[in-house]
């Protein structure tokens, strides 16, 4: 069940970092990624509760967001791998010049799969914890 649209993404969370035509598939996986920790309690009646529904789609944006950053790094890594060298020192003795390739300091901001699904979780708890659909156990 997709939980929040793009018309949603840019009018009412205000994003702006995922372009349209990447906004469905992002959107898809942070979905999941929702049902999956509220164990897919939501449905049509809780999205439309005003509160509680915009809360779960800011959620949701917030974590496609999260996804897409992690994706774009990713790509601009393999991408920039050779051409992006960039001067870190030089002297000017006997000359020398030492390096610094931006693509290795952008791959440390990538999250391994551990630490992604840590921080997704977190994010997801932080909006959701307290609405009673994230609980594990059972209702009486």
């Amino acid at each position: 069940m997709l939980l929040v649209n793009y018309e949603y993404y840019l009018m009412n969370y205000e994003g702006s970092s995922i372009p349209e035509s990447s906004f469905k598939p992002k959107a898809i996986e942070a979905s999941n990624k929702v049902n999956y920790y509220t164990c897919n309690r939501i449905d049509e009646e809780i999205l439309n509760q005003d509160k509680l529904g915009d809360n779960i789609r800011n959620t949701t944006c917030q974590v496609a967001e999260l996804l897409f950053e992690q994706e774009k790094l990713k790509n601009k890594v393999k991408q920039d791998s050779n051409e992006n060298k960039e001067i870190a020192s030089e002297s000017l003795g006997p000359h020398s010049i030492s390096y610094v390739n931006k693509s290795n300091l952008q791959a440390n901001q990538i999250l391994s799969d551990k630490e992604l699904e840590d921080n997704i979780y977190k994010i997801i708890y932080q909006s959701l914890a307290h609405t009673g659909l994230m609980y594990r156990g059972l209702y009486e």
